[in-house]
Formats: C-alpha cells, sequence, structure tokens
C-alpha cells in the first residue's frame, strides 16, 4: 500500500489503471491517499481530472450498470449516453469537492443522483401535476417507482443545495438522517431540524 500511496503522491507519474476495486469495500490507507493527493492537486487540471477518473473508473461504471437495470433504463435514454454523461459529472464533482473528508464517500453520495438528472434529462417526461407528488409524504416505499423518482427530482430542484440534497438522501436513497448528520459534519439534532423545516415546506407546496 506503501507503493501506492507513493505513486499516487507523485504527480509527474499518472495514475494509467484503476486504483480503486469494483466492489467491496475501499481499503482505508487507498482511500486516505486518493483524497490526498485530489487535496494537493489543481482538480480543474485536466490531467488530474484524468488521471482521477482512471482511479475510480470500473468502480463508477459499475455504479451506473447497478442503477440502469434498477430503474435508470426506464426512463427511455441510452446507456451509452449516460456513460459519457458519467464522466462529466465525475469532472463537475471533482471540481465541486469541498477537499473536506473522504473523496471517494462524496462521490458515492453525489453521483447515483446525479445519473438519475442525467437520465431524465437525456429522455424527458410529459409535465406531471404536482398533485400526483403527494407520496412524498407518506412513509411507504413508492419512492422506489421511477415516475414517482422523476417526480421528487422536479420538486427538489426547487430547492436550496444543502435542501435538495437532504430531501433526495433521505427520501430517494433511504438514508438516515443519522448518517445524513456525519456526511455533512453537522449534528443529528440540526439535521433534524432542517428535515421537519423542509417536510412543512412540502406539504405547502403539495397541498397548495
Amino acid at each position: 500500500m506503501q507503493a501506492v500511496r507513493s505513486s499516487i503522491q507523485t504527480s509527474d507519474r499518472p495514475i494509467v489503471a484503476p486504483l480503486v476495486p469494483e466492489r467491496g469495500l475501499i481499503d482505508p490507507e487507498l482511500d486516505r491517499a486518493i483524497s490526498d493527493f485530489a487535496r494537493q492537486q489543481n482538480r480543474a487540471d485536466p490531467r488530474v481530472r484524468n488521471m482521477l477518473y482512471v482511479a475510480y473508473a470500473p468502480r463508477m461504471r459499475r455504479m451506473l450498470v447497478r442503477l440502469w437495470y434498477r430503474n435508470l433504463s426506464e426512463f427511455g435514454c441510452e446507456r451509452d449516453d449516460l456513460e459519457q454523461e458519467l464522466f462529466l459529472i465525475f469532472a463537475l464533482l471533482l471540481e465541486r469537492w469541498s477537499g473536506d473528508g473522504s473523496l471517494s464517500a462524496y462521490l458515492h453520495g453525489a453521483i447515483p443522483w446525479r445519473l438519475y438528472d442525467a437520465a431524465r434529462t437525456l429522455a424527458p417526461r410529459p409535465a406531471r401535476d404536482i398533485d400526483r407528488c403527494q407520496w412524498l409524504l407518506v412513509p411507504d416505499e413508492s419512492h422506489t417507482d421511477a415516475a414517482a423518482m422523476a417526480l421528487l427530482e422536479e420538486l427538489a430542484d426547487r430547492f436550496a443545495p444543502f435542501d435538495r440534497t437532504l430531501l433526495l438522501w433521505h427520501v430517494r436513497d433511504g438514508m438516515p438522517l443519522a448518517q445524513i448528520a456525519r456526511s455533512f459534519g453537522l449534528s443529528a439534532r440540526t439535521v433534524r431540524r432542517s428535515w421537519l423545516r423542509l417536510q412543512d415546506q412540502l406539504r405547502a407546496i403539495l397541498l397548495a
């Protein structure tokens, strides 16, 4: 692992092979090494971006395939188009990463919903009545339906970035509020209050 760390940290030796395993847990030492490298470099530099993309490529493609067979295919877009979008999504997320915490965790949290957004954009659906979003206020499993997912993301676009992420992570991805709090580095109480406030706003929109 020390050899891997040395290879990553030497910016004049490009990453030419995937470093992150396609599936399973990422070794913490490798995760720290990649995150440190990305933190120290100019992430807008195409060379750095391409090196990091190579490092993560197989894992990100596997994420796409899993989401494709789960429900992305129901949007009617082409998988090849989404594979091209995956690189653009990665480049955007890499440039916007704050440098805090784990780059791997950040990508894992953001790439799925970015792919959903891309699938919806590539295969636009007819506008639907916002009343069809009433399921958001009911604790059932209807959020797994592709049509409901599209409606959720249309609604989420109305909110500020923090509220949008909170809504998507909690409702769409089923992430517990405590886990979301850890991801944001906030107290569980703060995130719970934010969720209660967001629910009030949702009700105001959906029941208007």
